[in-house]
């Protein structure tokens, strides 16, 4: 019986025009989004690939030069791009696309795509997830809303309850019969992935692509889960089909539109970052530091005084000249390691505020799901901040322990020598920059809280529906 309800759902749907005029449009308008999606994401990571590859030539064809000089020559860190991005491009046109890394200092990502003005149309080019995050349950609540209300209006639910058929029969085919179409118009777009996926050279940067465009099909399969079972609950209180439609148009408003922009403006405003002058400010005061608001060049005088002093006592020699060491090299990775810790305080209140703010925003999770959702999804196709913090970290890693090895072959090859230069096959040596973005298993352990959150919106709704089924009467 099930069955024939849901069978039969699904051919009145069928010759409504309008039903089927909305669910082809959807259809065309999620391939359109994701073949730009896709060719876009796959040009970014050719791209990279390459300038990635000139990049290192350039560093390993310096030539002879000083060790230090080429820490001062540096190397640019490229953020890769995963395929799921193509799904959900998250905020990646505002994330840095790349780092600096060079002695001394540690740099903010930069050349973000939305700071010229192409970078500002494609930052708010449609994209396949915000389809699927706003149009798909708004596809979902105009072909559902009149599931049972209509029935009650046509006075065909007494009819079917006269015969034997229980209320709660009639919900379960009803809310199979929204799965069954929702199901119809996303097959599309899933047979689209798979293909495009399965085209995609196995050097590209996959990342786990597969399974994590699969996560991303779990995620979205909760959301419309829930979004059917609240239209089966309107449809079955509501006293008329007008009702229920308005009170779902004013639902998806509120889930889909207000409540998300109102968790990430009260995050903002509750977990303000640190102004850029501010953040600056920090790390020439040296907060984060043993001695902070010290004038850089009495500091350095220090450091360089209490270095020459330990390391001649250290080797038994009077003067700088005798040490087996080139002091030089030494003292420079000395300066580096004492400004390491200025930069882990800058950099990590810079990060603790995105943390509150993402923590923040996650709790408006209770009272609506796209906000649960936006976070994981983003967080699958790696275009969320903490991707970004992650790449950020690595290229950390890496500087240091690159100026560690420039400056460790002039301290060990320089001694006894005022100017040391190496030669041109020294760089070859140098341990490169390998990254790999958060595992999936990292990515679900941080967003545990809203996965939770979007299994209790696809579970809470339906069998709320269920119970109601037994409880609402025939005719209003």
């Amino acid at each position: 019986m099930i069955r024939i309800i849901a069978r039969r759902e699904l051919l009145e749907w069928s010759r409504d025009g309008r039903v089927r005029w909305l669910a082809g449009s959807c259809v065309l308008v999620l391939w359109v989004v994701l073949m730009v999606g896709w060719q876009s994401t796959r040009a970014q990571i050719d791209l990279r690939q390459a300038v990635s590859e000139r990049e290192l030539d350039n560093f390993l064809g310096q030539g002879d030069k000083n060790p230090h000089a080429a820490a001062h020559f540096g190397q640019y860190a490229f953020r890769p791009t995963l395929i799921p991005a193509a799904i959900d491009p998250g905020v990646s046109a505002w994330m840095g696309s790349m780092i600096w890394m060079e002695a001394h200092r540690r740099n903010l990502p930069e050349f973000r795509a939305a700071e010229d003005g192409a970078g500002r149309n494609q930052a708010s080019a449609v994209s396949v997830a915000w389809v699927l995050q706003s149009v798909v349950p708004l596809l979902l609540l105009i072909a559902g809303f009149a599931s049972i209300g209509g029935e009650r209006e046509r006075g065909t639910l007494p009819q079917l309850l006269a015969q034997g058929v229980p209320m709660r029969m009639i919900v379960i085919g009803k809310g199979l019969a929204i799965l069954v179409a929702i199901s119809l118009v996303l097959a599309p777009l899933l047979i689209a992935v798979t293909a495009l996926h399965g085209f995609t050279p196995q050097t590209a940067s996959q990342h786990e692509a597969g399974i994590r465009l699969a996560a991303m099909g779990g995620v979205y399969l909760l959301y419309f889960l829930g979004f059917a079972g609240v239209v089966l609950c309107v449809s079955l209180i509501a006293r008329t089909v007008r009702t229920a439609l308005t009170t779902l148009l004013v639902l998806w408003v509120g889930l889909i539109v207000l409540v998300p922009r109102f968790a990430a403006d009260a995050a903002a405003a509750r977990h303000p970052l640190p102004a850029a002058t501010e953040f600056w400010a920090s790390i020439k005061r040296g907060e984060g530091a043993d001695v902070i608001s010290e004038i850089p060049a009495e500091r350095a005088a220090r450091l360089r005084a209490s270095l020459a002093a330990e390391l001649l006592a250290r080797y038994g020699v009077d003067r700088i000249e005798d040490l087996p060491v080139n002091f030089t090299a030494v003292y420079l990775q000395t300066l580096e390691e004492a400004d390491a810790p200025i930069f882990d305080h800058a950099y990590g209140r810079l990060w603790n505020a995105q943390e509150q703010q993402r923590a923040m925003r996650s709790g408006f999770g209770v009272f609506s799901p796209t906000v649960s959702l936006r976070e994981i999804s983003m967080a699958l196709a790696g275009s969320d901040p903490f991707a970004l913090w992650h790449f950020s970290q690595s290229a950390e890693s890496h500087r240091r322990t690159l100026v560690a090895e420039l400056n460790g072959i002039q301290a060990r090859d320089g001694a006894g020598r005022g100017f040391f230069v190496a030669p041109a096959e020294t760089w070859a040596g140098i341990t490169r920059f390998n990254y790999e973005p958060p595992s999936l298993s990292e990515v679900i352990q941080r967003h545990t809280r809203d996965l939770g959150l979007l299994f209790l919106w696809a579970v809470i709704p339906f069998g709320l529906a269920v119970y109601l089924a037994g409880k609402v009467r025939p005719t209003r």
